[in-house]
């Protein structure tokens, strides 16, 4: 291998960590409670179920991938706090290889452990 060839090699190999330093970064960014108000407890049960399972979803994708136990978003109404709870989530698979949702169980807690449900 060439003095050059090693160069490139480390310079790829540095972008590729720089890469998924960032999309972890922006991933954090994007998953703030901040970033999820809402007017009340029934916008954030449609808006919430289906961005979980939707999240479990993408862990799926590509053979022999399968999703977390349970996904969680913490989020507002107002200025109280909640967090959002995919769970008892059942995976089926295609072919034997591949994974996709085929149920689950979804649930908000306030701040007090008071459980709401759709």
């Amino acid at each position: 291998m060439t003095n050059k060839q090693e160069i490139l090699k480390r310079a790829v190999e540095e972008a590729r960590a720089e890469l998924v330093k960032a999309e972890a970064e922006l991933q954090k960014f994007e998953r703030s409670p901040e970033n999820f108000r809402y007017e009340d407890l029934d916008d954030a049960f449609d808006d919430l179920e289906w961005t979980l399972s939707g999240r479990a979803s993408e862990d799926c994708e590509g053979s022999y991938n399968v999703g977390d136990d349970e996904y969680r978003q913490e989020f507002y109404v107002g200025d109280k706090k909640y967090v959002a709870i995919l769970y008892k989530i059942e995976y089926n698979r295609h072919d034997k290889r591949y994974y996709y949702v085929d149920g689950s169980k979804f649930r908000i807690e306030d701040e007090d452990g008071n459980v709401h449900t759709p």
